[in-house]
């Protein structure tokens, strides 16, 4: 496979990765989707708060530890403007969710953040044991396998 995951030499798609891919696809996003509207965060706030956490919480002890991790910090790790970590950074801190000191800004609860990260990736559990990963499929609707545009 030269041309990257799931696509042969030959320019055709391997059907497996794609399925699969798929699959993780919509998994990540219902994860996100239901981390979201728990939260109440839009989109960008949950990446923020996520990256806070990613660049802020030492695990390697017994007890995680918490650091400050600078605006600039999370807007390069992101790719997005400053302005727009400070400005969400801000409703972040006011829902409860980080805290702002001289050193930057750290999540509040390391469990809280520990829950929205693991439900990005978590299988929903009512289709886990059915293989279609689709929210509200139904027995008429073709399932992953089975893509509207056939793979070539």
């Amino acid at each position: 496979m030269a041309g990257g995951r799931g696509i042969s030499d030959r320019g055709r798609f391997d059907r497996d990765s794609v399925v699969a891919t798929s699959r993780s696809t919509g998994r990540f996003l219902r994860g996100a989707n239901s981390a979201r509207t728990r939260s109440g965060l839009a989109a960008e706030e949950l990446l923020i708060f996520l990256a806070i956490g990613h660049l802020g919480i030492d695990a390697s002890g017994e007890i995680p530890r918490v650091t400050p991790c600078t605006y600039l910090q999370i807007a390069e790790f992101l790719a997005v403007p400053r302005e727009t970590v400070r400005r969400k950074v801000g409703r972040l801190c006011d829902r409860g969710f980080t805290w702002c000191g001289p050193g930057g800004v750290a999540v509040r609860d390391v469990e809280v953040w520990l829950r929205q990260a693991s439900a990005l990736f978590a299988p929903p559990p009512e289709t886990a044991a059915s293989g279609d990963d689709r929210q509200g499929a139904s027995a008429s609707e073709p399932g992953v396998a089975e893509l509207r545009h056939p793979v070539k």
